[in-house]
């Protein structure tokens, strides 16, 4: 009995500890995070090792890869994005005329459109780029309108998607899918 508790107690701490190990870190240029290729990485798993920003971080969006003899700090605009254990996030400037502003915007989704959550500002509001290298704006018909002025028949469907009840433009599917990006590949991809 004292062998299966030992054991269990064993594959417990293996399992957590596998969990909890993952890679981590920045990605210097835009050619680096297009091609998932961190610049710099850390393991998580070991011990020391971290990615965190500097106090208060909605503020100063500085990132800081951490090793128990090194700490490297990135301010905003000196690195592409981040990953966290998987979790993508972009930097981008933003801009009132762009209707976004400067944050680590994370990857939702990355089809037809690139669509993101903001990593610390906007709450639960839904940003897209056309590309992982264009600029992010707000999902809102007004962006969709200018970006896609010469697409009638995907800004009829995406008005609407932003007329259901719920999360308009940024409804999803059962699978957990943005229609959005089905309404583009229905719409303007096969143009």
């Amino acid at each position: 009995m004292l062998f299966i508790i030992i054991f269990l107690f064993a594959s417990e701490m293996t399992y957590s500890q596998a969990k909890d190990s993952c890679e981590t870190g920045v990605y210097i240029t835009q050619d680096d995070f297009v091609n998932n290729r961190l610049s710099y990485k850390i393991n998580t798993s070991e011990k020391g090792n971290k990615l965190e920003f500097t106090f208060p971080s909605d503020m100063t969006l500085a990132v800081k890869i951490i090793t128990p003899d090194t700490t490297f700090k990135f301010i905003p605009g000196s690195i592409y994005g981040y990953n966290d254990c998987g979790k993508i996030f972009r930097y981008f400037e933003g801009g009132k005329e762009l209707n976004a502003q400067a944050e680590y915007y994370k990857i939702e989704e990355a089809g037809e459109l690139i669509l993101y959550s903001s990593g610390f500002i906007s709450d639960n509001e839904t940003f897209y780029s056309k590309t992982l290298t264009s600029p992010i704006h707000r999902l809102v018909m007004e962006n969709l309108k200018k970006d896609f002025k010469n697409h009638h028949e995907f800004l009829d469907a995406a008005k609407k998607l932003n007329k259901k009840v719920g999360d308009g433009l940024a409804t999803r599917d059962e699978s957990g899918k943005f229609l959005i990006n089905k309404i583009y590949q229905e719409n303007i991809k096969n143009d």
